[in-house]
C-alpha cells in the first residue's frame, strides 16, 4: 500500500467514533495506522535502502499484537488502539506486500496479490496495478467523510 494507510486508518477511526469510542481511541487508531511505516526513516536515512522495510521489527504483527495486549492488560485504550491501528496497517500491507504473520515461529512472508514488474520502476508498476485504484477509492472516500465531518462542525 502506497498512499492509503492514513486515509484507511481515518475511516476505521471514524467508524469506531460513530459507536462512541473516546478521542484517545480515535487518535490511537490514526497513529497506529501509520506507525509501522515510521521505519522508512531508518530505511532511507540509516540503512541506505539495503533491507526491505517490511523486514524490520516494525512490520512484525506480533509486536503490534503485543502492544494491543499490553493496552488491554493495563486498561489503556490509547495503547490498545495504536496496536489495533498498526495491525490494520499490516493487514492492508498484506494485500500486495509481504508480511511475516508467523514470525517468530516461522519467517515465511506472505502476500495476497503479486504486483508484476510491468514498468521500469516499482512505483510505476504499483500505480498501474488494480490494487492502487482501490487505494485511490479509499483516499477519495476518506476525503469525503472528512469534508462532511468538517461541514457538520466536527473537526476530527
Amino acid at each position: 500500500m502506497l498512499v492509503a494507510h492514513l486515509p484507511a486508518g481515518y475511516l476505521a477511526a471514524k467508524s469506531a467514533q460513530a459507536v462512541g469510542v473516546s478521542k484517545a481511541v480515535f487518535w490511537g487508531v490514526l497513529i497506529g495506522s501509520i506507525a509501522p511505516d515510521l521505519d522508512m526513516l531508518w530505511f532511507h536515512l540509516v540503512d541506505n535502502r539495503s533491507t526491505h522495510h517490511h523486514e524490520y521489527l516494525t512490520h512484525r504483527p506480533v509486536i503490534w499484537a503485543g502492544l494491543l495486549l499490553v493496552g488491554l492488560v493495563v486498561r489503556r485504550s490509547f495503547i490498545l488502539a495504536v496496536g489495533a491501528g498498526a495491525l490494520f496497517h499490516l493487514m492492508l500491507d498484506s494485500i500486495a506486500g509481504k508480511v511475516s504473520w508467523g514470525w517468530p515461529f516461522f519467517d515465511g512472508a506472505t502476500t495476497l496479490v503479486t504486483v508484476q514488474a510491468t514498468h521500469d520502476h516499482w512505483i510505476k508498476s504499483f500505480m498501474a496495478h488494480w490494487t492502487f485504484k482501490v487505494e485511490l477509492v479509499i483516499v477519495i472516500v476518506a476525503l469525503i467523510v472528512f469534508v462532511r465531518s468538517v461541514f457538520k462542525g466536527k473537526s476530527t
